[in-house]
């Protein structure tokens, strides 16, 4: 039965930069190396780190994935306000067909390893500026903004012995 992750306990993370990001990542691998590694939603680890990675991908090379008029109007409606919010509501169900979903299978490792090439790529230079279908048209620090609260809700629902 899934877990209602709208309730399930979460950290709440804050993160204001890649550097920010980066520190974290270096946390949950340290976790995972040690083995104690838990996730208190419906991901695992791996996917969530996947799902994370990619987002920070759609801005950097875009996507063909296309939303109804329901999800675009949505998008328009709130993109101000998702602009200036400081986190994500957790909770929020993507469509089972949705390209942002995790593979099923995916490991730790293969997430940690597409998160870290997606920021790697951000380190030496490249700009987040394909459209979004769900916000539009976006600027790099929005796609960072955006992304940034999005790893921070997400990677929330990872824990560790010693986690803030």
């Amino acid at each position: 039965m899934p877990i209602n992750t709208k309730t399930a306990p979460r950290r709440m993370l804050s993160f204001h930069c890649t550097m920010c990001l980066k520190s974290e990542l270096d946390r949950v691998q340290f976790a995972s190396d040690s083995g104690v590694i838990v996730t208190t939603g419906n991901w695992n680890a791996g996917q969530i780190l996947e799902h994370c990675a990619k987002l920070f991908e759609v801005g950097l090379d875009g996507t063909e994935e296309k939303l109804g008029a329901f999800a675009r109007l949505f998008g328009f409606l709130f993109r101000g306000m998702i602009f200036r919010a400081s986190s994500m509501r957790a909770g929020y169900q993507l469509p089972k067909d949705a390209k942002l979903l995790p593979s099923d299978g995916v490991t730790f490792e293969q997430g940690m390893q597409r998160m870290r090439l997606v920021l790697g790529r951000l380190d030496n230079g490249a700009l987040m500026t394909k459209r979004s279908p769900f916000l539009g048209a976006m600027t790099h620090a929005k796609w960072m903004h955006v992304n940034l609260i999005h790893s921070q809700l997400h990677l929330g629902f990872i824990t560790y012995p010693g986690a803030r």
